[in-house]
């Protein structure tokens, strides 16, 4: 190889790694801060359990999830957690949160739902 050819494979690798370095890493979600929004946003319908039998929960139709179910597992996803929470229900009482909570709180909100699958 000649030197110009191993200079320009350097700079490469070196454009390459400074990339990496300066991209910014993926955020994990964390349930512990899910914990704190489940409970002020979402434990007055849903219950502090997620049962669905919040003290507001047991007066709506239908009634809230039950988080604790193995029935809602069986047909949910963590894409449809995130897309409930932002954008609501249609035909319930559950409300889109987008407006007033961040992707990230949204995110974080979502791992702590995931606490509850059996």
């Amino acid at each position: 190889m000649t030197a110009m050819r191993c200079r320009s494979a350097l700079l490469g690798l070196m454009i390459a790694l400074c990339t990496l370095v300066a991209t910014p890493q993926a955020r994990a979600a964390d349930s512990e801060n899910g914990t704190l929004t489940f409970a002020a946003r979402c434990a007055f319908c849903h219950g502090v359990a997620g049962k669905g039998d919040g003290p507001a929960g047991v007066a709506l139709k239908p009634r809230p999830t039950n988080f604790t179910s193995a029935e809602y597992w069986k047909t949910s996803s963590i894409e449809h957690i995130k897309e409930v929470i932002a954008n609501g229900k249609p035909g319930t009482p559950m409300v889109a949160f987008k407006g007033t909570l961040s992707p990230e709180q949204i995110e974080d909100l979502t791992a702590y739902l995931l606490t509850f699958k059996p």
